[in-house]
């Protein structure tokens, strides 16, 4: 569950199994892809609405020439789910060769990382998809009928209907909640690190529209939080509903002052139903009962400020008050 289309996307499309004959359409484009010179037309023939100009908006021209060759092809596949593994596999391609990097890839350089991801990726998901299915003695197709992908906000989803109530009470919740006060850009790439483009939601052919503070349940210069605080409790207030006392909620999260911060975060899980557990491991990263660790691939410009309280994230383990 995520109020990102774009998290949504990512979630669906890594957990809906590809059939054989999926495979082999996809390798037979990607061969048809591989023997062509890609174009350099930084827009298609066809004309650009004024919605497509925004999700366009800072992308480098080398970049722009490439999706939209890809695009160009991309009809040629019949199914939507081989469309929307080419587009995820283009996510990872256009991460790699745009965000907050100082050297824009050329259209060709583009075309030979994509090729090499489709392939790699296809092959190595059908293994996984397959090894899932033996293992739940189920057929692949039928996996896509084990999970649920919502895409809105947690607040009151205890009342959502696309949860099956024989699913309840979950065992695990396990989520990385936006971190209070601290700045990640969530939903946009940033071009050479400052201008930002929204381009991921347009390759995943997905709807964004929402500012910053939408993906981060409050604005993170806020005096004390307090719309995030109290964001914060509302969601899990509602996931509340949908556990029992042997149900295990963990967090991973970072605060930019958590001499502040990381109370204020205990005390509102307080007032939202839960109690704190320790971790049961012995670990030289554990303090006061908790594990943490630096956070992995951080930006550069984060990187550049050296060791800050941001820099490092916890593992929160909650149950509810008995």
């Amino acid at each position: 569950m995520d109020i990102s289309s774009l998290a949504a996307f990512l979630a669906r499309t890594k957990t809906t199994p590809i059939s054989v004959h999926d495979k082999r359409s996809i390798l037979v484009w990607l061969d048809a892809l591989e023997a062509e010179q890609p174009s350099r037309r930084t827009e298609p023939e066809t004309i650009l609405d004024g919605e497509t100009y925004y999700y366009l908006r800072n992308l480098p021209d080398e970049a722009r020439a490439f999706f939209f060759w890809v695009f160009d092809r991309l009809v040629i596949l019949e199914k939507p789910r081989q469309q929307r593994f080419v587009r995820l596999v283009l996510l990872g391609v256009g991460q790699w060769g745009l965000d907050c990097k100082k050297r824009v890839p050329t259209v060709t350089e583009f075309k030979a990382e994509f090729c090499v991801r489709l392939k790699d990726s296809l092959q190595e998901f059908f293994q996984f998809v397959s090894a899932v299915a033996t293992k739940s003695q189920i057929p692949r197709c039928r996996l896509s009928s084990m999970r649920r992908i919502i895409n809105r906000s947690s607040e009151a989803c205890d009342d959502d209907g696309r949860i099956p109530a024989s699913w309840l009470p979950a065992k695990l919740v396990l989520t990385s909640p936006p971190y209070p006060g601290v700045h990640v850009v969530y939903h946009r790439w940033q071009i050479f690190g400052r201008k930002e483009t929204p381009a991921p939601f347009w390759l995943a052919n997905q709807r964004d529209g929402a500012g910053e503070s939408h993906y981060l349940l409050g604005p993170r210069d806020e005096d004390e939080l307090v719309t995030y605080y109290a964001r914060l409790k509302t969601v899990f207030s509602s996931v509340r509903s949908l556990l029992d006392e042997d149900s295990l909620v963990i967090q991973l999260v970072a605060f930019s002052d958590p001499t502040w911060q990381l109370p204020a975060y205990l005390r509102t899980m307080e007032e939202a139903g839960f109690a704190e557990s320790e971790a049961a491991c012995d670990s030289a990263a554990k303090v006061a009962g908790r594990i943490w660790r630096e956070v992995p691939g951080r930006k550069w410009y984060a990187n550049k400020r050296g060791e800050i309280p941001a820099s490092k994230e916890v593992m929160l383990l909650h149950k509810l008050v008995k």
